[in-house]
């Protein structure tokens, strides 16, 4: 039968009812049944279930309940349970239980505890669970250990989603994998758990996908390997309630007793925070847990109990362990894709996923905190270690057949110097094979990996621990390699990333088929590269990539001895440069230096040679270590390789020996050729010095090398493809030493060929004369070096001389052209031998010339050396042109062998020689022809001839008759010939015919004559003249040629009527032919019947006098033109209007006459000016103008034309433009002036506020911008450029940039711009001064006021009691530090973290900045003074314990750049109370005897004893006594040795502290066995001290035994070393531990700082983001940008000046106060506006100071004037309350008073304002305030009323009118109450405050931190660790000396030195830093306790190294 379970919970805790489903089939029939069952006929209830679903319908009823169901019965959906419900649920196990039961069990790993990895399970749902959290995604681990096992308890808490009823059900089935599981949300809708959708798994980096909760075994199976029962606690998001299920062995147990059903239980609904069902005292922590859920709007925790003993040890003691493997399970979830790669300090780097954050907390009993780890926090995971130690990445991507996808990175671990930075494994859980011990023998262990596989495997992000992958084929080391070493394949590590297409067993520790799916034939892989896949072979690339990185990152070769850096331009583009130059490296243990001589291998050749340098490519600088470089060698020997080669460093042979390097270079060096053998096989030997004549052969030469073995070489040693250039050839050269140097003329090179020899043809070329020189030569290849290095090859020289041979032809010279007929020339003639050398001519030689066409002669022939020259030769002949003719010219001479030569030259035409002139008979022309003549010029020879500037010129002559000048000209240069012509002839006033003569000659050649001829010239019959006349009224004028006819403007001239008339003066009669022939210019087209009667056309005349016309009248004939022209010039009609202008500037002063002249003239009709004027034209010109001075004006006719009026004068005080009007008859004309200023005589200053009142700014600040205006005495703006203009200023004031004196500009005005100034606090005037024509006009004063800047610190003042002397060790007295600003006042906004204090040694210098060099410490403030802002107190500071001189200061770090310091105070720290004595010049462990000898009972020479403080410093001073020295006995020996006179004790005294031991001897023969002793020097009772000083004891050795006296003290030498090298040990190593203990408090300190500022932060900002120092930075940016930002926005600002800021000026009452309110702000300025501007000071004789300055004219008001008694009390009420208390009057009343803010200065402001106000009070509207009165008046006094709206009533009852309404804020001109900043601005304010301070924190901690790194690696550093073993070995040196001293004293023991010197070891105090001090300790003569001391410990092997 089916039931449901209903429980009531609408209010009490009743039990469950059971209602049956029989029957009920609708949701009405169910709900009747419950309403009947639990009687609720009445009630309203609603039906839920326990996931809060209502069953409100047939469908949800249908759907949620069912057989065994549990139900509420609520209120409403939302009720809170009023008790808990138990719900039964049922988990049996799975089907998966028996399908999958055959899968790898659950932690069956060997040899490993899991349990980091059963925590890992329960942390793998945990990540699933807050997959989707929108926020942080925080998991914690909390540990409750105690020492009974049974009561620890283990939580598992996230802030998932948490699990519903039915997913915590789900939950609990075994095997209930998330793709069986299903879910159920609050509709019902069913759905897979899967967290995300795996098709996304190829888009998510490294697969962290956060879905690794699985197969539904790891949770059940982690918490019962865990402990023996777990509760689990969920609330799902969006619900109320809580579900609590409870699983446990115990439970399973009893159902099992009792035959129950197993897999049945209960899960347990509840309110948040309900502990109720808890029972039992053991349960603090769950209830702790529980009374946490509320609040938490979502979370899961896993509680688990029974832990096994062996867990809890190992969680307890093995914390870091299990934690360190977690990190390296999740290590990307945690840190992101790249892992937890190596950052800037305190910040993380950038994680793409959403923040996880795995928290782990330990809570032992006994302990108030717990131990807590973060996840992130750990850096010695695996994964942390591999990713920073690797120096490069290799990134590849598997692609499997199916889905599956595999990232994969290899990393490269380099060696680095002297070790591998592989990382050692500090828990490797995976097997390793064991080697089989016989190995051992022989095999070197690997570096590196080592045994290890190159990959761990991830599995959806996680790690799968117990499978590894070895390698891949092609990553796997190849069985040869090349240049890469061995050892780099065990430098690489990996890691391999997989989606959930690969199986892992269910415990998630072994993979199933990931190797062999990768290593499958299908698989493929790609290089991965910037995120983009790179096809290519990934073989080669790994490969590449392995090498890359073996050259890059490793470090096994060191460079030392570095010399600079150079580049190679040889070399490619991107291996030039730079390279590193070295001298030496270090490999293998071995040094090569430069020198060295080395020997190459896997080179061809091999190569032997010398280091020159070595080359390391990079930017290096200083000494390195490198795995690659270059050698540069000098190749051996260098006679043969004379060039430098490069070489890799890894082709140098380390394993060659020196002296085979060098017997190599020596068998080498024999080698070199010795000598050359010459020989003449075919005879013709040439011998040396002998004289050759040209053309002698020399024989063949055969030539041979030998070396200094005695071999015939034909090549140097050698081989390769260097072998062309070590051949041996010899060269064969001819030298021919001529007077011009040394010129080759024969050059051969001879090979050595295989079947000849060097062999050279025989010459017959030698024919040049002179000194000759035949060199052999051996060299090397083509390039012709003659020698190696210093060695010169071979070689043979012959000198000859050669000479010249007989004469058999000759040649003829150089000719001296060109020939002309009739010109002697020369002819030289030069003789050679048959090889064309000079030579002398034969004796009785005579030349014979002939030539065709030619007659030849010749003067003369004579010898100059080898030449005959052959002297005056002409030649006559017929040549037919200009251009010459050729002949030829043979000379013979008889004798020779070739006696003629044939000579073709070219001759001319001759010079003139005469001129031919035709016709030769007279010729006749008429007057005015021209005549011609034929002419040509011929030579000597009757050649037609040209020469250059041949000209012909005629000159023609007449008796009678003058001026004939007409000549001719006729160039005949280039033809000779031509026709004599020229202009006509004309003769004037010829009237018969008359004869002339024509002289025809050459111009400027007087060899040829003249020729004349005659000429008749008859007179000319054409028209020669013309006569022109006109009608000008009644007369007829003439017109002559050329000349001016005046006539009226615009007229005609006309009746123009002309004649014309011949050279003889008769009348031409006109006819049209003749007239045809004239023209005219004034018109186009004439009348020809006109014309031929004598009439021209009318001409017009121009409008304008200016425009004159030129006309002219022309008769074109053959026989010649006649012209005839005049110019008609038109003049002015009767005048028609009038014109005036102003002659210069239209512009005129006010009051000042016009500098300029009024012109006035008159026109005609065409606007022709009229010069002339009548004298009565004057009196007609009359003036007008407005404001015009008429009898002031002069009148008078202008000098060429018009009127002239001067004395124009303006009255008015108008400016700008007026018109002159200017009257002459009936003519009028206007003249526009304009008015302007007058003369400058004063200054303005524009737009400078309040002139008379000073301006008031701060040192620094800026002025308003300075612009000086020129004007006149009216004030009128004076436009006067080019005006100098000064600014005078006082001299304590500067002016930035420095003012110079500025000219106007045509405005009149100067801009000086801004200036910024500079001054103490006081007034200053600034005067301008303009220089105007040699005088100074100054302006008015402006006064600047210079306050002091409030807020920039100038001083740190200290006060402090007065105290020069204090005690080591204790504290200082308070100091109180105050930051004053420049009006001497606290500066408010100083920040505690700005304050510093510190002390330092005195260094004897009064700088106020602290010395460089010296050690100090340095100390914040304790807290701010709470009264004073600006002022920090220190407190109780430790007072250094080392005595001496320090100096005390204070800093206050105002900015970046500004310090500001405090005066120096000097202090003494003296020596606190003596407590110990110490020895200060030690003397050492005497030994001593009972000889007879002084010296052998000698103990002390001399010692002085000290009284020490607790500190160690010398005190005692002015302490006197006596000290007590005696001889004492440890060992209680009774028989002791007594002092020199057999005295048992000695007494020295002691002054000031100390005591001198001097000369302390051993009686002679005392007693006492030998052995050890000391010196007991104690203190007397009688000295001046009260405390009990413990005595020091000297310790010596006795013997008495004169021979053991010198073993003793070898021994005890060796002793004191030994004492003094171990406590100098101790001290480094207590000064250590100390240091390190300081630093870590200090590091605490500034945690807890910076976190209470973080919290501080939060409260402030309400932000709870996790903040770096660029976070912190960005805040401050953005407040002071955001406070900026509201300074900016318009607000209401009062504009009048502010007060001086001095001490005792409190400020203007405008500014003392602010109004938010407008209205308010508005009617109380007016109501307060006659004192606004008041000065309130604090004294009266402040406020007589200021009356004085300001002449009286400011208002003042002094606090001390206040009578006090009649103050308002500010907190009494409103007086309505009095009276009427229960009720509220309309309008708001309110106290004017309280509505005024101040900013600072409250209390006095509270004085001011009571006093002025009283007890005004503000209401809305006048309505009000009249009601208000008329209440209040009934009862008492009423005040003064405002309102908001401006309206006042008095005190007296009177209001209304002007005087009593508000003005408008316009009108108060800025005369008002400024309006406060906003809350935004104050809220940005205190959060800048708080950033600033967390900033200054962070910073601190920061450098805390890193100086504690620091100091701790320093600590453990290999350094101190030596210093360690040294100390020890010296311990154990001390140890055995001492048992040697103590079986000497009871033995014989011979001296043995060298034993004594091998059981001590060498003094190693070099090693130790020489500051560090050493203190005595009480107990002098015992060795140190070494076992008690505490050695720095051995820090643990760093896995990275």
């Amino acid at each position: 039968m089916s039931i449901v379970f209903v429980f009531d919970r609408r209010s009490g805790n009743e039990p469950e009812h059971f209602i049956s489903l029989g029957g009920l089939f609708s949701f009405s029939e169910f709900r009747q049944t419950v309403t009947e069952d639990f009687g609720l006929s009445d009630q309203k209830f609603v039906i839920a279930t326990t996931g809060r679903v209502e069953i409100r319908d047939d469908d949800t009823y249908e759907r949620f309940v069912d057989d065994g169901t549990t139900l509420y019965l609520l209120h409403d959906i939302n009720q809170e349970l009023t008790a808990q419900a138990t719900e039964r649920v049922a988990f049996l196990p799975h089907y998966d239980t028996l399908v999958k039961s055959g899968i790898y069990e659950y932690y069956a790993s060997a040899g490993h505890n899991p349990l980091p990895y059963a925590f890992a399970e329960l942390i793998d749902n945990a990540l699933a669970a807050t997959a989707k959290n929108s926020g942080p995604r925080e998991i914690e681990l909390r540990l409750f250990m105690d020492n009974d096992p049974s009561k620890t308890v283990i939580c598992v808490i996230d802030n998932g989603k948490g699990m519903t009823s039915r997913e915590l059900n789900q939950w609990a089935i075994y095997r209930l994998s998330k793709f069986s599981r299903r879910s159920t949300d609050e509709l019902g809708n069913t759905s897979n758990e899967s967290t995300h959708d795996e098709t996304e798994d190829e888009h998510i980096p490294r697969s962290l996908n956060s879905d690794i909760s699985y197969f539904g075994v790891g949770g059940k199976q982690a918490v019962f390997f865990i402990g023996t029962s777990t509760r689990m606690i969920s609330k799902p998001k969006g619900s109320i309630d809580v579900h609590e299920l409870l699983v446990s062995k115990e439970d399973f147990e009893q159902k099992e007793r009792n035959k129950e059903a197993i897999y049945e239980g209960y899960i347990r609904n509840r309110k948040a925070g309900d502990a109720s069902h808890l029972c039992g005292n053991n349960l603090d922590c769950m209830r702790d847990l529980i009374s946490a859920e509320r609040g938490k709007d979502q979370f899961t925790a896993v509680v688990i109990t029974g832990i096994p003993t062996a867990h809890v040890h190992y969680l307890r003691y093995g914390f870091n362990i299990w934690c360190t493997q977690l990190a390296n399970i999740y290590h990307y979830y945690i840190h992101g894709q790249d892992g937890n790669v190596a950052t800037a300090a305190h910040s993380r780097a950038a994680n793409p996923l959403k923040n996880i954050n795995v928290e782990l907390k330990m809570y032992s009993r006994g302990q108030i905190q717990p131990k807590v780890l973060n996840l992130r926090d750990i850096e010695e995971d695996m994964q942390t270690l591999f990713i920073r130690s690797a120096a490069n990445t290799f990134e590849f991507r598997a692609k499997v057949e199916g889905t599956g996808i595999v990232e994969g990175i290899i990393r490269y671990h380099p060696f680095l110097f002297d070790r591998e930075t592989y990382p050692d494994d500090f828990f490797d859980p995976r097997e390793v094979e064991v080697e089989d011990e016989h190995d051992h023998d022989y095999t070197i262990p690997a570096s590196g990996r080592g045994h290890h596989a190159i990959f761990n495997c991830f599995w959806n992000g996680r790690l799968i621990p117990y499978t590894t992958v070895e390698e891949f084929s092609w990553c796997a080391q190849p069985k040869k390699t090349k240049l890469i070493p061995q050892e780099c394949w065990n430098r690489i590590s990996g890691v391999l990333w997989t989606n959930a297409k690969f199986q892992v067993s269910t415990n998630k520790l072994t993979f199933l088929d990931l190797e062999v799916r990768l290593k499958d034939k299908n698989t493929v892989f790609t290089r991965i590269i910037n995120g983009q896949e790179r096809r290519a072979n990934i073989d080669k690339q790994f490969l590449d990539w392995l090498k890359e990185c073996h050259e890059q990152s490793d470090k096994q070769v060191k460079f030392s001895e570095f010399k600079g850096q150079i580049t190679r331009p040889a070399l490619p583009k991107n291996k030039q440069g730079p390279w590193a130059v070295y001298e030496e490296i270090q490999w293998d243990g071995r040094t090569y230096q430069k020198g060295d001589m080395i020997k190459t291998c896997r080179t061809a050749p091999v190569l032997y040679g010398r280091v020159n340098r070595f080359l390391l490519f990079g930017d290096h600088d200083g000494e390195v270590f490198a795995t690659g470089g270059e050698i540069e060698l000098q190749q051996e020997p260098h006679y043969f390789y004379d060039e430098v080669k490069y070489v890799p460093l890894f082709k140098l042979d380390r394993s060659a020996p020196q002296d085979v390097i060098t017997r190599a270079i020596e068998e080498d060096k024999s080698k070199l050729p010795e000598k050359l053998i010459i020989s003449w096989p075919e005879g013709e030997e040439l011998k040396d010095g002998e004289k050759v004549p040209a053309g002698r052969t020399i024989g063949a030469i055969k030539a041979e090398i030998m070396n200094k073995k005695g071999e015939l070489i034909s090549k140097l040693p050698g081989s390769g493809s260097s072998q062309a250039k070590k051949r041996l050839l010899i060269e064969l050269t001819v030298i021919w030493h001529s007077r011009n140097g040394d010129e080759i003329i024969a050059s051969h090179i001879s090979s050595h060929g295989t079947n000849w020899p060097y062999w050279f043809k025989k010459m017959e070329n030698i024919r040049k004369m002179g000194p000759h020189t035949l060199n052999l030569q051996v060299c090397l290849s083509e390039s012709g070096v003659t020698s190696l290095a210093d060695t010169k090859l071979p070689s043979a020289k012959y000198r000859f001389t050669v000479t010249e041979a007989n004469a058999v032809r000759f040649i003829v010279g150089m000719l001296d052209g060109p020939f002309r007929i009739g010109s002697p020339f020369n002819v030289p003639l030069e003789f050679q031998d048959m090889f064309g050398n000079l030579t002398k001519y034969p004796a009785s030689v005579k030349p014979l010339l002939a030539a065709s066409g030619l007659e030849l002669s010749y003067g003369w022939s004579i010898s100059r050396g080898n030449t005959l020259l052959v002297n005056d030769i002409v030649a006559l002949g017929t040549v037919q042109t200009n251009a010459g003719k050729n002949f030829n010219l043979e000379i013979k001479i008889l004798g020779l062998e070739e006696d003629s030569q044939m000579l073709k030259i070219r001759l001319l035409p001759g010079l003139p020689h005469s001129i031919s002139v035709s016709p030769e008979d007279p010729q006749s022309i008429e007057n005015g022809e021209s005549v011609s003549f034929e002419v040509e010029v011929k030579d000597k020879g009757q050649n037609l001839t040209t020469q250059p500037k041949i000209t012909v010129v005629a000159t023609f002559a007449c008796d009678g008759v003058d001026g004939l000048s007409t000549t001719y000209f006729l160039d005949c240069s280039n033809t000779g010939r031509g026709t004599l012509s020229g202009p006509p002839l004309l003769l004037k006033k010829l009237r018969d015919p008359v004869n002339i003569t024509a002289s025809i000659d050459l111009q400027g050649n007087r060899d040829v004559a003249a020729v004349k001829r005659s000429i008749i010239v008859a007179p000319s019959k054409h028209a020669a003249v013309l006569q022109l006349t006109y009608r000008n009224g009644d007369k007829t004028v003439s017109v002559v040629n050329n000349k001016d006819v005046l006539i009226e403007a615009g007229s005609f001239l006309t009746h123009l009527q002309f004649k014309l008339l011949d050279e003889a003066g008769r009348e031409i009669p006109l006819d049209s032919k003749l007239v045809s022939k004239l023209k005219v210019s004034w018109v186009q087209k004439t009348q020809v019947g006109e014309l031929v009667q004598g009439v021209l056309p009318n001409i017009k005349v121009p409008n304008s006098v200016v425009d004159s016309r030129c006309v002219s009248i022309s008769i074109h004939d053959s026989a010649g033109d006649l012209d005839f022209s005049f110019t008609v010039r038109p003049v002015a009609g009767e005048p028609a209007c009038i014109k005036a202008v102003c002659s210069g500037d239209s512009s005129i002063r006010l009051g000042h006459p016009l500098k300029a002249d009024i012109l006035a003239t008159l026109a005609d009709r065409h606007g022709n000016l009229i010069k002339k004027l009548p004298p009565r034209a004057l009196a007609d010109l009359q003036l007008s103008g407005e404001g015009l001075v008429v009898e002031e004006t002069v009148r008078s006719f202008g000098q060429t034309s018009g009127f002239h009026i001067s004395g124009i004068r303006f009255n008015g005080s108008e400016l700008g433009t007026r018109e002159l009007c200017i009257t002459w008859r009936n003519l009028i004309s206007y003249v526009r002036l304009s008015v302007i200023a007058g003369p400058a005589t004063k200054l303005r200053v524009a737009d400078w506020p309040e002139q008379d009142e000073p301006i008031v700014v701060s040192n620094g600040d800026k002025l308003p911008p300075l612009t000086v205006q020129l004007c006149d005495d009216a004030g009128h703006s004076a436009a006067e450029p080019n005006v100098k203009v000064q600014l005078h200023k006082d001299s304590a004031l500067k002016l930035t940039p420095v003012s110079t004196s500025l000219k106007t500009n045509e405005n009149g005005k100067v801009h000086f711009g801004v200036f910024t100034v500079h001054a103490s606090r006081g007034t200053y005037e600034l005067v301008p001064k303009a220089f105007i024509q040699r005088s100074m006009v100054s302006g008015p004063a402006l006064k600047v006021t210079i306050q002091p800047d409030t807020n920039k610190p100038v001083k740190v003042d200290v006060r402090f009691e007065t105290q020069r002397t204090y005690s080591a060790g204790s504290v200082f007295s308070d100091f109180i530090v105050r930051v004053l600003a420049e009006d001497d006042m606290l500066l408010d906004t100083a920040e505690s973290a700005k304050m510093s204090m510190i002390i330092r040694k005195a260094v004897g210098t009064t700088q106020q900045t602290p010395a460089q060099g010296f050690q100090a410490m340095s100390f914040p403030p304790d807290d701010a003074d709470s009264d004073k802002k600006g002022a920090f107190c220190f407190r109780k500071k430790p007072i250094p314990e080392v005595a001496g001189a320090y100096e005390v200061q204070f800093v206050y770090n105002a900015d970046k750049s500004t310090k500001i310091y405090s005066r120096l105070i000097l202090l003494e720290v003296k020596p606190s109370v003596p407590v110990t004595i110490s020895v200060l010049n030690s003397p050492g462990v005497a030994t001593a005897s009972n000889a007879r000898k002084p010296l052998s009972r000698l103990l002390i020479r001399s010692v002085t004893l000290a009284l020490n403080d607790v500190f160690g410093n010398i005190a005692g001073e002015n302490l006197s006594g006596m000290v007590e020295v005696k001889v004492v006995s440890e060992t209680g020996a009774i028989e002791l040795p007594q002092l020199e006179g057999n005295k048992h004790s000695i007494e020295v005294p002691l002054n000031n502290g100390q005591a001198t031991l001097q000369n302390i001897l051993l009686a002679e023969n005392t007693q006492g066995k030998s052995g050890e002793y000391c010196l007991c020097c104690s203190l007397l009772g009688n000295a001046s001290w009260s405390t009990t000083i413990p005595p020091i004891n000297i310790p010596f050795f006795f013997c008495n035994d004169v021979k053991k006296q010198a073993y003793f003290t070898f021994l005890s030498k060796e002793r004191d070393q030994l004492n003094t090298s171990i406590e100098a040990y101790h001290s480094l190593f207590k000064t250590t531990k100390q240091l390190t203990t300081a630093l870590k408090l200090a590091v605490a300190e500034a945690t807890q700082q910076e976190q209470k500022l973080r919290i501080e932060y939060r409260k402030t900002c309400g932000q709870n983001q996790t903040l770096s120092l660029e976070s912190v930075d960005r805040l401050v940016l953005q407040c002071e940008q955001k406070q900026e930002e509201i300074r900016r926005k318009p607000r209401r600002q009062c504009s009048l000046q502010p007060a001086p800021k001095e001490a005792n000026i409190i400020g203007k009452i405008a500014h003392l106060a602010q109004v938010a309110d407008d209205d308010i702000a508005r009617c109380l300025s007016w109501h307060m506006s006659g004192d606004m501007d008041c000065v309130v000071t604090r004294t009266t004789a402040t406020a007589l100071e200021l009356h004085k300055a300001t002449h009286g004219k400011q208002q003042l008001l002094a606090l001390d004037f206040i009578c006090k008694k009649t103050m308002p009390d500010w907190s009494r009420s409103l007086p309505h309350v009095k009276f009427s208390s229960r009720s509220v009057p309309p309008g708001n009343p309110i106290f004017a008073r309280d509505l005024l803010i101040f900013t600072e200065h409250v209390e006095e402001c509270k004085t001011v304002f009571g006093m002025l106000l009283g007890d005004t009070i503000f209401l809305d509207t006048l309505k009000d305030a009249t009601e208000y009165r008329q209440q209040l008046v009934k009862h008492t006094y009423c005040p003064t009323l405002l309102t908001r709206d401006g309206d006042r009533i008095r005190s007296n009852g009177k209001f209304g009118g002007q005087s009593n309404k508000a003005w408008p804020l316009e009108k108060l001109k800025g005369n008002v109450f400024s309006a406060p900043l906003s809350l935004d601005y104050q809220k940005a304010c205190r959060q800048l405050d708080t950033i600033q301070k967390l900033r200054s924190a962070m910073t601190n901690l920061e450098q805390t931190k890193h100086e504690l790194q620091e100091h701790l690696d320093h600590e453990n550093s290999s350094e101190m660790q030596s210093k360690v073993m040294e100390c020890k070995e010296a311990e154990q040196s001390l140890q055995k000396i001492n048992v040697k001293l103590a079986e000497g004293s009871n033995s014989s023991v011979p001296f043995d030195g060298a034993s004594s010197r091998r059981a001590s070891p060498r003094n190693k105090r070099a090693s130790l830093p020489a500051e560090q001090p050493v203190r005595t300790s009480t107990r002098y003569h015992n060795s140190v306790a070494f076992s008690e001391f505490e050695y720095p410990q051995q820090p643990k092997r760093n896995r990275r190294n």
